[in-house]
């Protein structure tokens, strides 16, 4: 039976895990991509402007408190495992490896689809103006963008995963890698250049999964392009905006230049 001081561990375990894969995994694709190859992929860049250094140090700060909101999900999941509530199993052998992946997959729908609706309940004129705007004050997104809310979309964010646990056998591998592509999905749909080939939308990958023209385009234009992974709910329900295809074949058929450099571009803002 867990104890408070055990509670109160599981928490700064958590927190700490999130603090880390933040810096250190946000921190080199800001680095990269800005910094170290900036002059070959500033071509690349989808807006032409920059965010303020005030704002991303206001980003940085927010997603701190992001992380404290995570961290108690995170134990209180843990804490009901303790308690043999959850479907969370440990041991392999209870299912199959195609199981495993399998619930991956699962994972990733399940996720995607809270994901677009909660999103666009997110963009509802009330909740945007008292919770998402947060959010969206970035409208230059850069990787520190990612996990900027406010503390109720904070709870949102993270809340779709406790009735999951209690429906899904799922194995803390496959909460793990989940959580690694969430967060380098987040990273790349905010991280403000656009890295796939020009013909990736014509390829059928392209036509089921996101890229990171499609969310920048959210944060320039607000009511269109909601989906996290993958296309099929803006298809379906379509919400992407009507110039997706064209703004993202315009920015990924440019040719990397080795001329201009961000870092000239971010000195004359």
């Amino acid at each position: 039976m867990f104890s408070q001081w055990d509670v109160q561990l599981v928490w700064v375990y958590s927190f700490l895990m999130l603090l880390t894969r933040y810096f250190l995994f946000f921190f080199s694709a800001y680095w990269c991509i800005y910094f170290i190859f900036n002059k070959r992929l500033s071509v690349k860049k989808i807006q032409q402007r920059f965010a303020p250094n005030n704002k991303i140090i206001n980003e940085i700060i927010a997603s701190v408190f992001s992380f404290f909101i995570f961290a108690a999900f995170m134990t209180l999941i843990v804490y009901l495992q303790e308690l043999g509530l959850t479907k969370i199993y440990t041991d392999f052998s209870q299912h199959s490896w195609w199981y495993a992946v399998l619930s991956f997959v699962a994972l990733l729908f399940i996720h995607d689809t809270y994901f677009y609706w909660m999103h666009r309940l997110m963009h509802l004129p009330v909740l945007f103006k008292h919770i998402h705007l947060h959010h969206h004050k970035s409208v230059t997104p850069t990787p520190w963008t990612a996990f900027s809310f406010h503390p109720v979309e904070a709870i949102l964010e993270f809340a779709f995963i406790i009735p999951v646990v209690f429906i899904l056998p799922l194995h803390p591998v496959v909460l793990m890698i989940f959580a690694f592509a969430m967060t380098a999905m987040n990273v790349l749909g905010h991280i403000g250049y656009e890295l796939f080939p020009k013909n990736f939308l014509q390829q059928p990958l392209g036509k089921i999964f996101n890229t990171t023209t499609h969310h920048d385009m959210h944060h320039h234009y607000n009511k269109c392009n909601y989906g996290l992974y993958f296309n099929f709910w803006d298809l379906i329900m379509r919400t992407n905006h009507k110039k997706y295809q064209k703004t993202f074949e315009q920015t990924a058929s440019k040719t990397i230049s080795k001329q201009t450099t961000t870092m000239q571009q971010l000195q004359q803002h």
